[in-house]
């Protein structure tokens, strides 16, 4: 699962990378990419998904714990 998200994270920055190089080849300025990202992450329903996967994630956790502590019982 590690090796997956790390393989995601070099594509999402290497197609950034591209699409920062094709803007500025095109003549539109960095900050376009920029600000769009921005919006991306303070858009509400955005904070809204995160926050929900944040609380699926610790509860996964708190679960796995409490099984791994009744196992070593």
């Amino acid at each position: 699962m590690r090796k997956n998200i790390i393989i995601v994270a070099i594509i999402a920055i290497a197609a950034y990378i591209v699409g920062a190089e094709t803007a500025k080849a095109r003549g539109k300025d960095y900050e376009d990419i920029r600000h769009q990202l921005e919006r991306l992450w303070t858009n509400p329903d955005a904070r809204k998904s995160r926050a929900r996967m944040a609380k699926k994630t610790r509860r996964s956790i708190q679960d796995a714990q409490r099984k791994l502590q009744k196992a070593v019982r």
